[in-house]
C-alpha cells in the first residue's frame, strides 16, 4: 500500500500546481475571449484532439504488454505515432464532412489539433515505461506528473500571453499555435529528460537499459504478438469507452442542438466541476489501473488467490475505493451549496445568465459516480480474461449507442443539462457490470460496495457541513456583495477544515494512508 500511495501523492502534486494555473487563466479567458470562439475550440476542437490520444493512448497503457522481453516491449510501444496518424486523418475527415459547426475554421487552426495529438504520441512511449515500470522509489512516477502537469498548463500559459504579446492576432491561431508549442515541449521533456537519466543512471527502474537508444525501436526485434492482440482488443473497447465519456461533446459536435455559446458554457463548467476529477481522481486513476495491471498477470502468483500478493491486492482496492467514496461524497456535500458562487466568480454573467449553477450542482453528483467508476473499471479490465474482454465489448457496444441516444433525448428536453444526468446514468450502469466482473474473480474475498461510503462519524460530518452550508447559502449567497460571498465561502472553508480533520483522525483507512506515508518521508 505503501508504495501505491507514494506514487499517487507523487502524481496528485505534480498535477495540482499546473491545474491550478490552467484554472485561473480560463477564467480570465471567460472574460476576454469570444464565446463563439471557446465554445468551438473548448468543445468541437479539443474533441478532435482528445479523441486522437484517447484511442492512442488507451491500448498501450491499459492493456497486457510486457511479457518478458524489454525490446519487443519498446517495440510495440513506437506503434504509438503510427496509430495517431492514421486516427488523425479519419478524424478530420469525420469532422470535415460531419461537423454541425458553421464557423469558417482555417485548415490551420483544425489540422493543430490532431498534428499536437502526434506530436505528443511520439512522446507517449516515456509515459508508458514511467507508468509500467514505476516502483517504490517513485521517480517514474514524479517524471510522469511533472510531464502531464507541463502538458495541462504551457497551451494556456501561451494562449494568456499571446492575448497580450500579439493583441490583433485572430483568437483561434492563439489557440493553434498554443496547441503546436505544449506538444514539443512536452516531447522534448520526455526525450531530454530520459537521456539524462540514462546518462546519470539515475533511475533504478530504467538499469535494464543500457543507453538511450534502447529506448528506440529495433526492427530486428520484432513484436511480441499475445501482446499485439491485446492492444487490439483493447483498441476496440477504448472507442467504445471514448462515445461513452465525451458521449454529450460528440452529440454538441454533430449535431445543433446546442448553440456555441451554449456549448461554451456546458465546457466552462464541466471545467469548474471536473476540477477535482482532473486534479485529484485522474491521477488516482492512472496509478491504480498500472497497478492493478502489473499485479494481475496471467503469468503471476496473484492467481492463486492464496498470495501475499493477493492479499495487498485485495486491501489496496478496498482502500482506493473508500478513499475516492469518500471524496466523492464531500464533492456532493459541497458542490451543491456552493455551485453558484463557483459559477460567478468563475465564469460572471456568461455562466450565471445561463443556468451554470444549476449545471454545476448535478455535476456534483457525477463527480461521486465517476469517481467510483474509474477504480471498479480499472481492476474489472485488468482481471478479465478473454472471453470476458469479448463480452465487456458487447457490452460497452451496446451501452455507448444507448448512452449517445439518452444524450440526444435529454438534450432535447433538458438542454445541456441532460448531458450531466446522461452521464450520471452511464457511469452507474456501468459501475453495476464492473463489480460483478470483480465479484466473479475475487469471489468471497471481493471487499463490500459498502467500502465506498464514508464511516459513521464521517457521515455525520458531513450532514452538519450540508447544513451549515446550506444555511450559510441563503443568508449570504442569495445577498449580492463581496463580503457576503466571503463570509460564505469562508463558512465552508472552516467546515471543510474541521471535515478534514475528523476524517484524518477517526477514519482507519485514511489514518492507515497518512502513517505510512509519514513512515516512509521518515525513513
Amino acid at each position: 500500500m505503501t508504495s501505491l500511495f507514494s506514487s499517487l501523492a507523487h502524481n496528485l502534486r505534480g498535477q495540482l500546481i499546473a491545474r491550478i494555473v490552467s484554472f485561473a487563466i480560463n477564467m480570465y479567458l471567460l472574460r476576454r475571449i469570444d464565446n463563439d470562439v471557446l465554445g468551438l475550440v473548448n468543445v468541437r476542437l479539443t474533441l478532435l484532439y482528445s479523441s486522437i490520444l484517447f484511442l492512442t493512448r488507451e491500448p498501450l497503457r491499459k492493456a497486457e504488454i510486457i511479457r518478458g522481453s524489454l525490446p519487443k516491449f519498446i517495440n510495440l510501444l513506437w506503434l504509438s505515432p503510427i496509430i495517431s496518424s492514421v486516427l488523425s486523418v479519419i478524424c478530420v475527415y469525420l469532422w470535415c464532412t460531419f461537423s454541425s459547426t458553421s464557423e469558417d475554421v482555417s485548415w490551420n487552426v483544425l489540422l493543430s489539433f490532431p498534428i499536437s495529438a502526434i506530436i505528443e504520441s511520439i512522446a507517449e512511449p516515456f509515459s508508458v515505461i514511467s507508468l509500467r515500470l514505476e516502483s517504490t522509489s517513485g521517480s517514474l512516477g514524479q517524471h510522469f506528473a511533472i510531464g502531464q502537469g507541463m502538458l495541462i498548463c504551457v497551451k494556456r500559459i501561451f494562449v494568456l500571453a499571446g492575448l497580450f504579446i500579439f493583441p490583433e492576432m485572430y483568437h483561434l491561431d492563439i489557440f493553434a499555435y498554443s496547441q503546436y508549442f505544449g506538444a514539443i515541449a512536452y516531447l522534448l521533456f520526455n526525450f531530454i529528460a530520459f537521456y539524462f537519466y540514462i546518462r546519470n543512471k539515475s533511475i533504478p527502474e530504467l538499469e535494464k537499459f543500457n543507453s538511450f537508444s534502447d529506448f528506440l525501436p529495433k526492427a530486428s526485434e520484432g513484436i511480441d504478438r499475445d501482446s499485439m492482440t491485446a492492444v487490439f482488443t483493447m483498441f476496440s473497447h477504448s472507442i467504445l469507452k471514448q462515445l461513452l465519456t465525451d458521449g454529450s461533446a460528440y452529440v454538441m459536435t454533430f449535431t445543433e442542438l446546442l448553440s456555441l455559446k451554449h456549448q461554451a458554457v456546458y465546457d466552462a463548467v464541466e471545467r469548474v466541476g471536473s476540477i477535482i476529477v482532473r486534479t485529484i481522481l485522474s491521477p488516482i486513476d492512472e496509478n491504480c489501473n498500472a497497478y492493478f495491471s502489473n499485479t494481475i498477470r496471467k503469468e503471476s502468483s496473484v492467481f492463486n488467490k492464496n498470495t501475499d500478493n493477493h492479499d495487498d491486492l485485495v486491501k489496496n482496492l478496498s482502500t482506493i475505493l473508500h478513499v475516492v467514496g469518500v471524496i466523492g461524497f464531500v464533492a456532493c456535500v459541497f458542490g451543491v451549496p456552493y455551485s453558484s458562487t463557483a459559477i460567478s466568480l468563475y465564469g460572471g454573467k456568461l455562466l450565471s445568465d445561463n443556468g451554470g449553477a444549476l449545471l454545476l450542482s448535478l455535476y456534483s453528483g457525477y463527480i461521486l459516480v465517476t469517481a467510483i467508476n474509474g477504480i471498479t473499471e480499472g481492476f474489472a479490465m485488468a482481471s478479465m480474461d478473454n472471453y470476458q474482454i469479448y463480452s465487456h465489448g458487447k457490452f460497452l457496444f451496446v451501452t455507448s449507442a444507448l448512452h449517445l441516444f439518452i444524450n440526444y433525448v435529454l438534450c432535447v428536453y433538458m438542454n445541456s443539462a441532460g448531458f450531466i444526468v446522461a452521464n450520471i446514468i452511464n457511469m452507474t450502469v456501468r459501475i453495476i457490470y464492473n463489480w460483478k466482473t470483480i465479484r466473479q474473480y475475487l469471489g468471497d474475498r471481493a471487499p463490500s460496495f459498502t467500502t465506498v461510503l464514508p464511516t459513521f462519524s464521517t457521515a455525520m460530518f458531513l450532514g452538519a457541513s450540508l447544513f451549515a452550508t446550506s444555511f450559510s447559502y441563503l443568508i449570504f449567497a442569495t445577498t449580492p456583495g463581496l463580503s457576503h460571498n466571503l463570509s460564505h465561502i469562508a463558512i465552508g472553508a472552516v467546515c471543510l477544515v474541521i471535515l478534514a480533520q475528523h476524517t484524518i483522525q477517526h477514519d482507519p483507512v485514511f489514518a492507515a494512508i497518512i502513517d505510512s506515508l509519514a513512515k516512509k518521508h521518515r525513513e
